[in-house]
């Protein structure tokens, strides 16, 4: 993997139509549910008139969850096309129905920890997630637990840690930027919630499968690299 941003790129735009299956049956359907329980949530949790409610805290936490959670087919994809495997499509559905309750018991535990970082002046939030966001991937690549990734992905973080910062702040940033002026382009058409909704669900579906290709594009390579430091320091040696 030479290039993971030319990678990603060329993947998103000629297999679109296997992503846009992914988001249809696997990422829609898990935001829909989002939306319903957050909107329950803020509904029966009582304000305090602080200027982050236990409402947000949860709301966090559930973003955070799905998050980690929906990109195990998006992960697949990217790979089993970056090896030529045959079917990809159906071998990353699969994958997510088999590995799926590993990796959704890994991300209750980081998102927990990560919420109460982020209550924390988020900064301790920011760099938990970043350390282990790479974990779900090497064990969808690796076909094992996400547990027995841990000491992977801290190796990868502590010489990629500056570029995982980045990808987590450009991509977070430049979607809540564009979101704002679509609300705000909406508002002045109309002032329907489910506009709303709609438009940030679409936005989300535009984002985020680009941002786990991308992410998985660039783990691949930074474990390609890491393997091959390895192999030349264990020639060094002999």
């Amino acid at each position: 993997m030479e290039k993971p941003f030319k990678y990603a790129i060329a993947l998103f735009t000629s297999k679109y139509e296997k992503i846009l299956l992914l988001i249809a049956i696997i990422q829609i359907p898990l935001l829909v549910f989002h939306l319903f329980l957050t909107n329950f949530i803020y509904a029966v949790t009582p304000f305090n008139g602080t200027i982050h409610s236990a409402g947000d805290t949860y709301y966090g936490f559930l973003t955070l969850l799905l998050y980690l959670y929906a990109q195990i087919p998006f992960i697949k994809l990217t790979y089993n096309d970056y090896m030529g495997h045959e079917k990809p499509l159906k071998n990353a559905i699969y994958t997510f129905l088999v590995q799926g309750f590993n990796i959704f018991i890994f991300a209750i535990v980081l998102s927990f920890l990560t919420t109460i970082g982020f209550m924390l002046y988020i900064l301790p939030g920011l760099i938990l997630f970043s350390i282990f966001i790479p974990a779900p991937i090497i064990a969808v690549i690796d076909n094992k637990s996400v547990w027995k990734s841990l000491k992977e992905t801290i190796t990868i973080y502590k010489k990629h840690w500056l570029k995982l910062l980045l990808y987590i702040l450009v991509f977070g940033l430049f979607e809540l930027a564009i979101g704002i002026v679509l609300n705000q382009l909406i508002l002045g058409i109309t002032t329907s919630y489910a506009a709303l909704v709609i438009s940030q669900i679409f936005l989300n579906t535009l984002f985020y499968p680009f941002f786990i290709v991308l992410l998985t594009s660039s783990t691949i390579k930074w474990r390609e690299n890491l393997n091959m430091l390895n192999v030349e320091d264990h020639s060094t040696a002999l």
